[in-house]
């Protein structure tokens, strides 16, 4: 992020470095011969608006999302849907305690008698685009993947929220004088896998994307910065809260950026390390060297 450099070089510097240097690890799998190529290093600014570390978070995300949905439906029979909650938008300047009311609403709304006994957990995703046409103002809304019951749409039982039930609550929430606009859509899949696999693939369309920053104002995104200090882009509740700490899975935003898992040593024998490099805008080989020197 270019625009760094005028207000903080630190952070400018250290988005330069990022991601310019990957080692991996060959493998070879010991029957088969096959080999492929296992991520072990890489240096990484971590910072929420660089493009690579985004991409590594939603990768992470992705991973741990696909293991912790697994582990919950081998035990549990669930459905997923994926619900967007907006607000209405706010000037930049105003965007910190802007999500500060979101924050307080949405766990006042989980609260309600109604939505613990429909909801069994979610995965809460921040988004902040700026507004189209004027980018003094931002977007804030929620993305959220709630898994509920395999009996939620039941229509016999009442467990299925509407959308205008939805936004009825979110409304009471955020003690608004408005309705706000809420998304609901039904999550299908033909198999359990394939299920879970659109699950993950529409949760992480939208957290830790990196935002389109090209046309705003180096005053203005310093100011964004500013208000977006200490807040984090995802939350879990409920079941998947559960199985997160049940599964010690690494924090997603603050965590460790490689996490790739591990090879088994008993199948996979590492036999080379490849070292890469950034350079005119794409990745190539710097060295390798053989595992048993």
């Amino acid at each position: 992020m270019e625009k760094y450099q005028y207000f903080n070089k630190n952070k400018y510097l250290d988005m330069e470095d990022c991601g310019q240097r990957l080692q991996f690890g060959l493998y070879q799998h010991k029957q088969t011969k096959e080999q492929e190529k296992h991520l072990e290093e890489m240096y990484t600014c971590k910072d929420r608006f660089c493009p690579f570390c985004n991409w590594r978070r939603a990768r992470k995300l992705a991973i741990q999302s696909y293991d912790v949905l697994k582990a919950i439906e081998a035990q549990n029979k669930v459905r997923y849907i994926f619900v967007t909650f907006t607000v209405k938008n706010c000037h930049i300047n105003d965007l910190s305690d802007t999500i500060k009311l979101m924050n307080k609403a949405f766990a006042r709304m989980i609260e309600t008698k109604r939505f613990k006994g429909s909801i069994f957990g979610f995965m809460r995703a921040l988004e902040i685009p700026p507004q189209k046409d004027d980018n003094q103002f931002i977007h804030p809304h929620y993305h959220c993947l709630f898994v509920v019951p395999s009996k939620y749409f039941d229509t016999k039982l009442n467990l299925y929220i509407k959308q205008e039930e939805f936004i009825k609550m979110w409304q009471k929430a955020l003690r608004a004088d408005y309705a706000p606009s809420v998304d609901v859509r039904i999550i299908k899949g033909k198999g359990e896998n394939d299920a879970i696999a659109k699950a993950v693939a529409e949760t992480i369309k939208y957290p830790l994307k990196s935002i389109d920053l090209k046309n705003m104002p180096i005053d203005l995104f310093e100011l964004l910065t500013i208000q977006m200090k200490r807040k984090r882009a995802l939350a879990f509740g409920g079941i998947i809260k559960e199985y997160r700490k049940k599964m010690i899975l690494d924090d997603v935003e603050d965590g460790d950026l490689v996490y790739e898992g591990f090879k088994n040593e008993e199948i996979w024998e590492r036999i080379k390390t490849l070292v890469y490099k950034f350079h005119d805008g794409k990745y190539g080989l710097n060295y390798y060297e053989d595992s048993d020197k």
